[in-house]
């Protein structure tokens, strides 16, 4: 009997040929909607008041290059839903009218910014442009939500590199017991919810966010942009919570390169002795603590493709030390 051996890729290749074809299949497919985006609102009116319905509104994310175009209604109103938070341009046209264009909008995670426009009668070809940063209203809010922006995420001083640690520095909540819970206005630890980019980031059998309260966790402090805390009156889109929300957005390539490396050591060689184990001569356990990694992205072609790459490190002993009833010590330590 002849047998034929029919070759086959490697579980290491054949993940990195998966990883490959879903790269190239999400490249070619539009974003999906996501609840950790935000939105722009707004009226375009004329010099009297009267509002002008079919204008058009150009909404453009100044990172990316990525323009949403939208008219107004009957009523003058227009909605640009699911936007990527970052700095946006708005450009508003209208027959009749001069072209008006805004920038310095900064959009943050799950806000809905109110900017409306007032256009001038002028010739078609006149362009008014409007640099100065817009102060973002939101009158129809009624959630009680605290942010954590990018620049908190980045330069506050946090231990473990737990993004969700960040949560302690809002009112109302605190910590729910030994083992990391959190508790929002005294309710149980276990009734949160927790979500990155609009998809479900809570360990189902616990209540817990993933990667638990223990040293593990999903998602790197570097790869997340920013987030918001809701600590009462959100809105129903949140749901599964009757305690407190995290709604965070994971940070994207743009037209321009940026990034970051981190090396963060803790090692017993600059911690000082036990006194009383120092006093019975028990030796200080070896203990060394090292988190390291790096985020970056950039462009793979100008306003149109982009790219983001973020790896995490953790590396740490565990010492275990045991003393016999002769004083043998015994000290060993666990790796990850």
């Amino acid at each position: 009997m002849t047998h034929h051996r029919v070759p086959m890729f490697s579980s290491a290749k054949t993940t990195w040929v998966a990883t490959l074809l879903s790269l190239v299949l999400a490249l070619g497919l539009p974003l999906a909607a996501q609840i950790g985006s935000g939105q722009i609102v707004g009226v375009v009116q004329d010099p009297t008041g009267a509002v002008i319905p079919g204008a058009s509104v150009t909404v453009r994310h100044v990172a990316t290059g990525a323009e949403r175009v939208i008219s107004t209604n009957e009523v003058g109103q227009y909605r640009a839903l699911n936007l990527q938070p970052g700095g946006y341009e708005i450009t508003v046209e209208s027959s009749g009218f001069g072209t008006i264009r805004r920038g310095g909008i900064n959009l943050t995670v799950g806000q809905t910014a109110t900017v409306d426009f007032s256009l001038q009668v002028a010739a078609a070809a006149e362009v008014v442009t409007v640099t100065e940063d817009v102060p973002i209203a939101e009158p129809d809010r009624t959630a009680y939500t605290t942010l954590v922006s990018e620049e908190s995420v980045e330069n506050l001083p946090i231990s473990g590199r737990r993004f969700t640690d960040f949560q302690l520095l809002s009112p109302t909540v605190q910590l729910d017991g030994d083992f990391g819970l959190v508790s929002y206005r005294g309710i149980s630890g276990l009734y949160n919810n927790n979500m990155v980019d609009g998809a479900d980031n809570n360990q189902a059998f616990f209540s817990e966010a993933r990667g638990r309260t223990r040293t593990p966790y999903v998602r790197s402090q570097a790869s997340i942009k920013e987030f918001e805390i809701g600590l009462s009156n959100y809105s129903a889109e949140f749901g599964r919570a009757v305690g407190g929300t995290i709604n965070a957005i994971t940070k994207s390539g743009g037209n321009n390169f940026h990034g970051e490396a981190f090396y963060f050591i803790r090692d017993d060689a600059f911690n000082a002795s036990n006194p009383f184990n120092k006093a019975q001569g028990i030796e200080q356990p070896k203990d060394r603590r090292q988190q390291l990694g790096f985020s970056m992205g950039g462009p793979l072609a100008q306003d149109k493709v982009f790219w983001f790459l973020n790896y995490d490190k953790q590396h740490r002993n565990f010492p275990g030390v045991a003393v016999d009833d002769n004083g043998f010590q015994d000290s060993s330590g666990a790796f990850f």
